[in-house]
């Protein structure tokens, strides 16, 4: 079933205790700070039991070596650790294990990646304390943000450096950081000698106490995918609004250029038997239902108001000045196109193209919500047969192989998105390829302004760049751990890279929309072929009377409608980031779905 628009920001409260998490409820969270309910019931018991039978039988001196229970860690698994040094183990493997380089990643990934590692703990097979869960809880409640560098992590013993750069915040690490507004503070200079942070934020003090961490906790707290699978929950969260946007843009570029409406007919995108294709097919047709502008008269008309104007301009003060009317007349007889026939691919091929990328994400979404509900621990501990005791399992659920193809394979398909929505901005700006729109849509003298040439040199150089992030990063792989971990599936690197090419496409497709209702706007502009003769359709309409209207309101300067029909040259910088905004918020995307779902 599908849903419409994603609405995370009206989740306000949040539990792990029963149901399950959704991609929603992460990103409520992670982004819009919805509150986490206590963890108990149930699922608080099943977590105690285990971690009280742990205490009792693998801890003492002669308990069987286990692995990260009682042993060092990757090559160093034969190395049995005793018991009065366990402790002092959880210790010393935080320290060596945070060693992220790079900027930090973003707040929302760091937020959701606590919130997925609390989930996974919660299902009661790693062995760890509630404490740890109830720790992840009020960090997420308080907005404890840890500071996590956003290289490091190979993806494959989950997001080790990642995953310990948040936990060295819970147990208090003096050179750990976290976030204060948007500045980073480091731990030292908010602890004191009991071990509380307090932090200062909006006139009110948080406090929050730190732990120490008992055998087995700073394993299960950083054997985990739970950072590439966060930024994966945010990309299939924004994903859906992004490819829903590409095809209104694409919608309204088919209405600027007033192409041919038979290539989405239904019957044709059935015999081609592909899901995507066939709803993105059936969009189009209701985004342009009822529209007058994807018609032959409308195209007529507007041929014949631009050969007017241009004949007007070249002939005048000549000799062939009062000659107008029949040479006119003569263009209309041989060079109007009376049947489009077809439109070039950008166009016609929308559904083939959308339709697929469409598919693509359908499935990685599938894999990212199976990954939500997985525990990706290791080792993780079984209840025996007889029921009386426990088994612990080494494994690799940890292995990152799942969301690094996936993440891959969801940056290729989106670099598909981007490309053709650039080809469809540069059509826009030709007239020879636009069918008569003025060159680089300027709105007023050409030559003294540039119009929006500007604007396709940067998709230019976005789609470009794409290109470079969409080779598979899962392809690749390194050995660590004296051979040990032999195979490593770049997932995080993956997932980075993935949502570096939907940043890029969210602007391509802003770029589009900038345009097109620039261009909707020029088309529009003589009597004969005003919107009101030629309608849009009923979905881009709406859309195009959205942007055309919004109002943007300013501290310092007087309000804007940004998107208004511009004669002049104006800064682009500021439009193309509203227009972003517009875009990634979906505020267009809520005005069109008031009239029918947009489905992927």
């Amino acid at each position: 079933m599908h849903q419409s628009i994603p609405d995370a920001d009206k989740v306000k409260v949040v539990s792990i205790n029963e149901e399950e998490l959704s991609i929603k409820k992460i990103v409520s969270v992670a982004r819009h700070f919805a509150h986490v309910k206590a963890f108990k019931g149930p699922k608080r018991n099943k977590v105690e039991k285990l971690r009280k039978y742990v205490e009792e039988n693998w801890f003492c001196d002669s308990a069987q070596p286990r692995y990260g229970f009682n042993t060092g860690i990757g090559s160093l698994k034969d190395v049995k650790i005793s018991p009065e040094n366990i402790e002092k183990f959880q210790k010393l493997y935080i320290k060596s294990h945070c060693v992220g380089v790079g900027d930090p990643l973003h707040v929302e990934i760091v937020r959701g990646a606590m919130l997925l590692q609390a989930n996974a703990l919660s299902k009661g097979y790693s062995g760890i304390r509630p404490l740890i869960i109830d720790k992840l809880i009020e960090m997420l409640n308080k907005r404890i943000d840890p500071v996590v560098p956003e290289q490091g992590s190979l993806g494959t013993s989950g997001d080790l450096a990642p995953l310990t750069h948040i936990v060295s915040v819970m147990v208090g690490e003096d050179d750990s950081e976290v976030w204060i507004g948007n500045e980073k503070q480091k731990v030292r200079k908010l602890i004191n000698a009991s071990g509380l942070i307090k932090i200062s934020r909006d006139g009110e003090e948080v406090t929050f106490q730190t732990i120490r961490l008992h055998g087995k906790e700073a394993v299960s707290l950083t054997n985990s995918t739970a950072v590439m699978l966060s930024i994966a929950a945010h990309l299939i969260y924004d994903v859906e609004i992004l490819l829903k946007n590409a095809d209104i843009a694409a919608a309204l570029s088919l209405e600027a250029m007033m192409c041919e409406k038979d290539a989405f007919s239904e019957e044709l995108h059935i015999l081609r038997n592909q899901a995507g294709q066939i709803t993105t097919a059936r969009n189009i047709r209701l985004l342009t239902k009822n529209s007058l502008r994807m018609t032959a008269e409308a195209r007529l008309a507007y041929f014949q108001y631009i050969t007017e104007k241009q004949l007007k301009q070249e002939l005048e003060g000549s000799e062939f000045q009062h000659s107008t009317v029949l040479i006119k007349n003569y263009k209309i007889e041989h060079e109007f196109e009376k049947n489009r026939i077809q439109d070039a691919y950008s166009l016609r091929c929308i559904p083939q193209v959308h339709g697929a990328c469409k598919d693509a994400f359908n499935f990685v979404k599938n894999i990212v919500e199976r990954e939500i509900k997985a525990v990706t621990d290791n080792p993780v501990i079984f209840p025996t047969k007889n029921g009386l005791g426990y088994d612990v399992k080494s494994g690799g659920n940890f292995h990152g192989e799942p969301l690094a193809l996936a993440m891959d394979f969801l940056g290729i398909a989106l670099t598909e998105i981007g490309s053709i929505s650039e080809r469809r901005t540069y059509r826009l700006l030709n007239p020879s390829m636009s069918f008569g729109l003025p060159r680089n849509l300027v709105g007023g003298e050409v030559g003294l302004n540039t119009g929006f040439m500007m604007v396709q040199y940067t998709g230019a150089q976005l789609v470009s760049e794409n290109k470079i992030l969409a080779h598979p990063a899962s392809v690749d792989t390194i050995p660590t751990s004296d051979n040990q971990e032999d195979h490593v599936s770049m997932g995080f690197t993956a997932a980075r890279k993935a949502r570096n090419i939907v940043n890029n496409i969210q602007y391509l497709v802003a770029m589009e929309y900038l345009c097109v209702v620039q261009g909707l706007q020029l088309s529009s502009r003589d009597d004969n072929v005003r919107l009101e003769k030629f309608p849009l359709g009923i979905g881009t309409l709406t859309a195009f009377n959205f942007i055309k209207n919004f109002k943007v309101e300013y501290d310092d300067q007087p309000n804007d409608y940004p998107f208004k029909l511009r004669k002049e040259d104006e800064y682009l910088k500021t439009k193309i980031e509203v227009m972003k905004q517009l875009c990634t918020s979906g505020e267009i995307l809520k005005e069109v779905e008031k009239e029918f779902e947009i489905i992927i």
